[in-house]
């Protein structure tokens, strides 16, 4: 899997394929189902994995997606991937969650995603996580 990286105990990276999908018990994707390449479903089929889909893109990432991924990780069981196509969408939404529930800012979760090799800083995602901390974020 590209770009494979850990963000406290969940991992993040680009798009699996069976034999990274067979490590998890939990895979929540972030593709948007019409992205090419996005064949996530089919492969968590028949895995006994949870699966879930968030889809969202840096243009439409929301508040209401945060929510929903703090709802998948609140959910997952075991070995957890959250993952897009490169892995930056992922962990973008990772770290929000963990820096709101360690009671941290914008800066801890933009921190966490350029430690985990996924650069946010002065593209469209540190917006999102600015404005998502300081509460604007719809």
């Amino acid at each position: 899997m590209n770009n494979e990286a850990k963000l406290g105990p969940v991992t993040v990276g680009g798009q699996p394929d069976a034999a990274d999908v067979a490590r998890f018990q939990t895979v929540i994707n972030c593709r948007p189902d019409s992205e090419p390449g996005n064949v996530t479903a089919a492969l968590v089929q028949g895995t006994g994995a949870r699966y879930t889909s968030i889809p969202f893109t840096a243009d439409t990432l929301a508040k209401h997606h945060i929510d929903e991924m703090r709802a998948a990780l609140d959910g997952a069981a075991g070995a957890t991937l959250v993952h897009c196509m490169g892995g930056t969408r992922a962990a973008v939404a990772v770290a929000v969650v963990q820096a709101e529930r360690a009671g941290k800012g914008a800066a801890e979760a933009i921190a966490a995603c350029e430690a985990a090799g996924f650069e946010v800083t002065g593209r469209p995602y540190e917006a999102f996580i600015r404005n998502y901390f300081a509460g604007r974020a719809s």
